[in-house]
């Protein structure tokens, strides 16, 4: 017994009938390493694609209510939540989930496009334009930026959060025509899409319903900075480059902090 117990580990290992066997096995245990991971990549995005849905839709609903947005810009604002709670996955391991979100954000930024030169084109051509753009974000932007990227890096990051916000202001004001105070709002809830990611990420690594302790993934998403300094650099420096860029937001504070905007919070 003891001889065998010596020679099986070997035989699993080699060459012969026993190691392509011993092989077998062991591309069966990865294949099922790797669909549990994909599975928890996959519970992941479902978790942050509806909890953005879900706040986004609340506090939308919160601003036709107290006359602050169209019905049509809580629809605006409600995709525009989500589309902030995809971004941070740009730099996902996962190669599913990856794809999955790139698809969901090309798409959501395809039609704000599209709609934006509803009044231009004709079907045909709003067709073309949709088109055009999803393979350009998809495929060009977002191929990009997951070659730079690393998982848990800097789009993993509050500043990374901000920047994203700030980005989005400026297209919908400067790109899509979008008024400053729909482009501010709208720039808002990408932020908090962005922000309802990073907060779901670090309660997950609490492990709050486990029972192996917490994650040592604590702390990689509420952060400030990655580990990488030239990235933690440019995301700072893009936030500084965009900020006189920025349409004038004085008035939309006035109005936000009014009497009349606050009297369903009691304030």
């Amino acid at each position: 017994m003891h001889n065998v117990c010596k020679w099986l580990p070997q035989a699993l290992r080699g060459n012969g009938l026993w190691g392509r066997l011993g092989a077998g096995i062991s591309g069966l245990h990865r294949v099922k390493i790797q669909g549990a991971i994909e599975k928890i990549g996959m519970a992941g995005f479902k978790a942050h694609f509806v909890t953005a849905a879900a706040v986004g839709g609340l506090v939308g609903t919160h601003l036709l209510q107290e006359q602050l947005l169209e019905p049509q810009g809580v629809l605006a604002g409600f995709f525009l939540a989500i589309l902030g709670g995809l971004l941070p996955d740009v730099d996902a391991d996962n190669s599913t989930l990856l794809a999955l979100a790139m698809t969901v954000a090309a798409m959501i930024v395809s039609f704000l496009v599209m709609f934006s030169q509803s009044d231009r084109f004709d079907a045909v051509q709003l067709v073309s334009l949709w088109l055009g753009c999803y393979l350009f974000f998809k495929w060009a932007v977002f191929g990009v930026v997951t070659r730079l990227t690393t998982h848990r890096g800097i789009f993993h990051s509050i500043p990374a959060a901000v920047l994203g916000g700030l980005l989005a202001v400026l297209l919908l004001h400067r790109l899509f025509g979008w008024h400053i105070r729909s482009a501010w709002l709208g720039g808002g809830f990408v932020w908090l899409g962005y922000m309802v990611h990073l907060i779901l990420d670090e309660v997950t690594s609490l492990n709050m319903f486990g029972f192996r302790g917490i994650r040592h993934s604590l702390g990689s998403a509420l952060k400030f900075r990655s580990p990488d300094l030239f990235p933690t650099l440019g995301v700072y420096f893009a936030i500084l480059l965009s900020v006189p860029l920025l349409p004038d937001s004085a008035g939309l504070w006035d109005y936000l902090s009014s009497v009349v905007a606050w009297q369903g919070m009691g304030w």
